[in-house]
């Protein structure tokens, strides 16, 4: 599998804050997701955090994996800002997605805010 670039990993990590920030403007914590297909230059989804239980992150994996196949999303990447939480992990898993980029891990963020 092709490796995106530096330039690209860091422009689609903006956009996945960019759409974090839409998330806070709908009164939801500030988490984004965006997946980007194979050609490391196409944005196929966004998301942004919903509630507690439907993350960025998952409820972008359960959409993708309801449009695309498996083998297509194998290709794909998706990238947050925050190393996704255990319930998002596998849920990118069975959805088949292949790269996750993030720039924060979740120990950082918890001792950014002091709270998981």
């Amino acid at each position: 599998m092709p490796q995106p670039s530096h330039e690209q990993m860091l422009s689609f990590l903006r956009l996945s804050n960019e759409v974090a920030k839409r998330a806070m403007s709908l009164g939801h914590h500030p988490f984004g997701a965006v997946l980007v297909a194979p050609d490391h230059e196409t944005v196929l989804l966004t998301q942004c955090n919903i509630d507690t239980v439907n993350h960025a992150e998952s409820t972008l994996a359960r959409i993708a994996a309801s449009n695309f196949t498996p083998d297509y999303l194998a290709e794909c990447t998706l990238y947050t800002a925050v190393e996704p939480c255990c319930m998002c992990s596998g849920t990118i898993y069975w959805a088949n997605i292949g790269r996750v980029v993030y720039a924060m891990t979740e120990e950082k963020l918890l001792q950014c805010t002091g709270n998981h």
